[in-house]
C-alpha cells in the first residue's frame, strides 16, 4: 500500500450522512473503512459502493463496545498501518420530550454512552494510528444544538428548543474537540467539530423534519466532507457549518 494513500474511518457509515461521506470520499480516491453498528445494513451499503468500483472496506464498529473499537482499528492497522482521518459520525438522538425534569437518568446515560463516551473512546483508541500517518484529522459531527451560546441567545432558534440529553451530549462532544485540538496544537494532527445543520436522517422523524425545512443528508454531510478533503489541514479547534463559524 502507498503511504500517500489517504485512509479514512467513518463511524455510523452504514446509513445517512456517514454513507454519503463514505461514498464521496472514496470517489475522491480515499480508502474508506465503513464502520457499521448494523452489519446487515452495513453489508448492503458497502456492496452498493463496491459495485460502483469504490475502494471501501466494511468493519464492525459499535462505539459503545470497546472490543469492537479495538477490532475495527486492528483491521485498519493490519491493512495500512496508519489512519489519516477519523470521522466520528455515529450518534443517537435523545428521548422525546426532552425537558430535563422529564429525562430519566437511564435515558441520559444511554445518550452519553454513545455520543460522548463512545466518541471519546473511539478517538482515544485511534490516536496511535493517527500519529503514524503523515497527517491526521479528527472530525467530530456535533450540532449547534450543543452550542451553549446559541442555547442562551434569545434571538437564536435554539434558545426555544430543549432536548436535554442530546444537547448536553453534543456540548460534551465539543469539549472532546477542544481538548484534542489543544493537545495536538502545532503537530500534524487536527481536531474540529462540524454542525451539519438540521438534517433529515434515519434517526429522526424524517417527514416531520423535512416539513420544518430540514435538508437532505447529502447537504448535511457537505461540511464534514469539505474538511476531510482539505489538503492544507490547517484548521484546528474550530466549530463550523456550511455558513461559517458556529459559537461554542
Amino acid at each position: 500500500m502507498s503511504e500517500n494513500e489517504v485512509v479514512t474511518l467513518i463511524t455510523g457509515a452504514e446509513r445517512g450522512m456517514g454513507f454519503v461521506e463514505a461514498q464521496t470520499l472514496s470517489q475522491h480516491g480515499q480508502h474508506v473503512f465503513m464502520g457499521a453498528y448494523d452489519m446487515d445494513l452495513g453489508q448492503k451499503s458497502a456492496k452498493k459502493l463496491q459495485d460502483q468500483g469504490l475502494d471501501v472496506t466494511l468493519v464492525h464498529c459499535d462505539i459503545t463496545d470497546r472490543d469492537s473499537i479495538k477490532e475495527a482499528l486492528k483491521t485498519v492497522e493490519d491493512k495500512y498501518g496508519y489512519l489519516n482521518i477519523l470521522i466520528n459520525n455515529a450518534g443517537i438522538p435523545g428521548p422525546e420530550g426532552g425537558l430535563p425534569a422529564e429525562t430519566s437518568e437511564e435515558d441520559l446515560r444511554k445518550v452519553f454512552e454513545t455520543n460522548f463516551f463512545g466518541t471519546s473512546a473511539m478517538t482515544h483508541a485511534a490516536i496511535p494510528l493517527l500519529k503514524k500517518a503523515p497527517f491526521g484529522k479528527i472530525i467530530n459531527v456535533s450540532s449547534e444544538m450543543g452550542s451553549l451560546t446559541s442555547q442562551t441567545d434569545p434571538t437564536s432558534m435554539f434558545s426555544h428548543i430543549t432536548s436535554y440529553a442530546y444537547q448536553a451530549s453534543k456540548t460534551a462532544v465539543n469539549a472532546i474537540t477542544v481538548a484534542y485540538s489543544k493537545e495536538f496544537k502545532g503537530t500534524s494532527i487536527t481536531a474540529n467539530s462540524v454542525d451539519p445543520g438540521m438534517t433529515a436522517t434515519d434517526l429522526v422523524n424524517k417527514a416531520e423534519f423535512e416539513k420544518n425545512g430540514a435538508k437532505p443528508v447529502e447537504s448535511g454531510a457537505h461540511r464534514t466532507i469539505e474538511i476531510a478533503l482539505d489538503p492544507k489541514n490547517d484548521l484546528n479547534g474550530t466549530f463550523t457549518q456550511d455558513g461559517g463559524i458556529v459559537p461554542w
